[in-house]
């Protein structure tokens, strides 16, 4: 196991201004997504145990510092220490500092100043570059995927997301970033809309569940840690259909919610710096695939991830290549704007982004 150093953020939310070294923290500003949902999602069915808050680091001689940082209780946390024990940051030459704020604070991140460069969701930072943000993307390399369904009872009668034309569908928030890109797919391969050939509900993640349960609403659309949850319990619930699996059928690849961004000024100084937290995170992913429940076993509480049950759906999940997504192919960088494309013209972007402005490799 390698050294690693390890301090809790004295409030919640609070940002380390701890960046690269010879780097200066960004004053450029950014509103990010408030929507509560965690890159995602914000939640799992608990408060995220030990991963509040908490900062992890590897030590070494002549390694440059770098902090990044992962929303509070996610699935997230189960890669990323895993990576950390395992010295793929510092095999690359990194003195990783890990945080994991709540997750309207970790969105915000680069844009409020608080750390260089993270993996925060898409959509929002896709907004703040519309926005004038002189931001850049670099890679999806350990990218969270959208394993989000529409669930219902498992004893109901419906059967496909037809079915549930004109019943009542729960969601977190219309302004969550999952929940577009489901209303812009759904619109896209099955001409429903969310808004307008459904009756709805917004209410907090865990408030969903018991509507569900109590049969006040017919299916529900909730963030990954329920999800997994309601996945895990095919008794009660049952998965009508998958954002990944939708996005597989048009695109022929799974639909990620993160990737890495950072100021364009601080990738074009620190572009070695961009490359190893790529690969090392290339490392991490494969290591996970490896060893998923042995890593959900050691770390998986925090994430919410605490029964065989449901350390058996992220299993499954990781075997067919879902949750986190390693290396990029060009087919799936075509996917990620082919999808960013159906945003602008489901008028959820004003303008996709071309990629040579927005998307860097710095491998």
């Amino acid at each position: 196991m390698r050294n690693s150093r390890r301090r809790f953020l004295k409030t919640a939310g609070v940002l380390a201004t701890a960046g690269l070294a010879g780097c200066s923290g960004s004053e450029n500003g950014g509103s990010g997504d408030s929507s509560g949902d965690s890159s995602g999602d914000s939640g799992g069915d608990s408060s995220g145990g030990d991963s509040n808050g908490e900062t992890t680091g590897s030590t070494g001689d002549d390694l440059i510092p770098v902090t990044v940082q992962w929303p509070e209780g996610t699935v997230n946390y189960p890669l990323f220490e895993a990576a950390q024990e395992q010295g793929f940051f510092e095999d690359e030459g990194l003195d990783a500092t890990v945080e994991y704020p709540p997750f309207n604070a970790q969105v915000q991140g680069i844009t409020s100043g608080g750390v260089e460069t993270s993996m925060p969701s898409v959509l929002p930072y896709v907004n703040n570059y519309i926005n004038g943000e002189d931001l850049v993307t670099y890679g999806f390399s350990g990218s969270l995927q959208s394993v989000n369904a529409v669930y219902v009872r498992a004893e109901s009668e419906y059967e496909s997301i037809e079915d549930l034309e004109g019943e009542r569908i729960g969601v977190w928030s219309w302004g969550s970033s999952t929940v577009q890109a489901f209303q812009a797919v759904l619109a896209e391969q099955t001409g429903l809309r969310l808004r307008e050939d459904f009756e709805t509900t917004t209410a907090a993640p865990p408030a969903l569940l018991g509507l569900l349960d109590d049969e006040q609403i017919d299916g529900v659309i909730n963030v990954s840690g329920l999800t997994i949850t309601m996945e895990s319990q095919p008794d009660s619930y049952r998965n009508l259909v998958q954002l990944n699996s939708l996005w597989n059928e048009m695109a022929g690849h799974t639909l990620p919610l993160t990737s890495w961004w950072s100021y364009a000024d601080w990738y074009d100084e620190n572009t070695d710096v961009a490359a190893a937290l790529v690969r090392a995170s290339d490392s991490a992913v494969e290591y996970w695939r490896n060893n998923t429940r042995s890593i959900l076993e050691e770390y998986g509480g925090p994430a919410s991830v605490d029964t065989d049950a449901k350390m058996q759906v992220v299993e499954d999940w990781a075997s067919e290549g879902q949750v986190f997504h390693g290396q990029a192919e060009e087919s799936y960088v075509d996917s990620v704007w082919q999808f960013l494309e159906l945003m602008e013209a489901q008028e959820f972007i004003d303008a996709a982004p071309s990629r040579d402005d927005i998307l860097r490799d710095p491998r």
